[in-house]
């Protein structure tokens, strides 16, 4: 509570003191406020024995020191185990530098409340009339939400859900009313499917993705159909293939299935995520993963499992391919180039897009050199888009209509202003 010289505002304070019942009282004040601190204690006698002794401002004219000055005292408050929702500050006495220093410091520490005390004014003096006392709330922490959803709106949008959920749990923790925690579960259950998601941990994404509460999405405008369905075929045959994990076929079984195209989708956007944030090492390491999972869904409808392709499914041209056959090996693994000449082996004329496009192959050189696999510089922009061009070709020659199911995987963004 700031205490100013006026005459007769004591009965405006001892009002707000007698409404808010306060475990302890603090006021904060200058060299002239020991008089009004005087006048004010008989009119509260029951609560002098809470009064804290006054803190002095360093400047009472100017506004940072006193916002300093009343910041310091919350700090101080809060590290000795004070809750800010307990913490009320009364700005009806003192200086403009000093009710405004408090009310900044207040707010930027999220208290409980700002109050301050109102009412009937004398025309000749413009003071509070005795008697006609009132005293009003202001609550920070409101706005302080208000700016949060402002920041979780742009962090969704920007796809990053793990600064979003850090917001989301500190608001959880600091702000108790049911109406907050209401809202910030359906925040946090949003950004939390969104980024298992993007960290590829589809069976748990697709697990919360059903309890995001329909009423908030709806508030948002947010239509997560095209989501759900791309979620849901994907993580119900991953949960297959894990518990099929012992057996051989496995990997054939899931890469030969229409959810592996599913899974090329995912990628493919999960690339453009990364490319919209400037990440393009990241971006182009997974079009590079995509260009070899579009031979591997190819190989997989021919039985093949590239990462153990075994000597009697080698066509006899192929043989010299692989000389760790030929050196006694058991099996071989297939890389992108090998996988290609697989296919076209096996008259995949599609196999051309990836064996004759020197402009895709030289794009994926580039993903080598870079600071992420063997090289030491990071990948430009445009690499990354003239990578994008070249393999969204390549998967729409292999697998027509992949345009449909890239807009269904790819995220939604909060439009609405909150």
């Amino acid at each position: 509570m700031t205490l100013g010289t006026g005459k007769g505002v004591e009965h405006g304070l001892a009002c707000s003191i007698k409404t808010l019942n306060p475990d302890s009282v603090i006021f904060l004040g200058s060299s002239e406020s020991p008089d009004l601190l005087e006048r004010l204690k008989p009119l509260v006698p029951e609560f002098v024995p809470r009064f804290q002794p006054l803190r002095f401002m360093a400047d009472k004219n100017d506004m940072e020191k006193c916002a300093l000055d009343s910041r310091k005292l919350i700090l101080e408050l809060l590290e000795n185990g004070v809750s800010s929702e307990d913490v009320e500050a009364d700005f009806t006495s003192g200086t403009k530098a000093m009710t405004a220093g408090l009310c900044i410091a207040a707010v930027a520490l999220g208290v409980g409340r700002l109050v301050y005390v109102t009412g009937d004014r004398d025309p000749q003096t413009g003071r509070v009339i005795t008697g006609t006392e009132r005293v009003l709330s202001i609550y920070p922490m409101r706005l302080i939400i208000q700016n949060k959803r402002q920041q979780l709106r742009t962090l969704f949008n920007k796809r990053l859900f793990a600064d979003g959920l850090n917001i989301i749990e500190e608001v959880l923790s600091s702000c108790k009313l049911p109406e907050i925690q209401e809202e910030f579960a359906f925040w946090n259950i949003l950004f939390k499917t969104y980024w298992l998601w993007d960290s590829f941990n589809h069976v748990e994404a697709n697990e919360t993705i059903g309890r995001i509460p329909k009423q908030w999405l709806e508030r948002l405008g947010l239509h997560l159909s095209g989501n759900k369905e791309i979620l849901g075929r994907v993580s119900k045959k991953l949960k297959q293939y894990k518990e099929q994990s012992q057996d051989a076929e496995a990997t054939v079984k899931l890469l030969s299935s229409k959810e592996a195209e599913l899974l090329l989708v995912d990628i493919l956007a999960n690339a453009e995520r990364r490319g919209s944030q400037g990440k393009y090492d990241d971006a182009v390491a997974r079009l590079y993963r995509a260009c070899e999972l579009i031979a591997q869904i190819a190989l997989a409808r021919y039985g093949i499992d590239t990462s153990k392709l075994k000597s009697e499914q080698i066509p006899e041209g192929l043989m010299p391919l692989f000389p760790e056959i030929s050196q006694g090996e058991k099996v071989a693994t297939m890389g992108l180039d090998r996988s290609y000449k697989f296919l076209k082996a096996k008259d995949e004329e599609k196999a051309n897009n990836y064996l004759e496009n020197k402009k895709l192959q030289g794009l994926l050189s580039k993903r080598n050199s870079s600071i992420l696999a063997h090289g030491l510089l990071p990948v430009e922009k445009k690499t990354y888009t003239d990578l994008r061009e070249q393999v969204l070709k390549l998967a729409s020659n292999f697998y027509p209509g992949i345009d449909e199911f890239l807009a269904k995987a790819s995220f939604p963004k909060i439009e609405v202003t909150l």
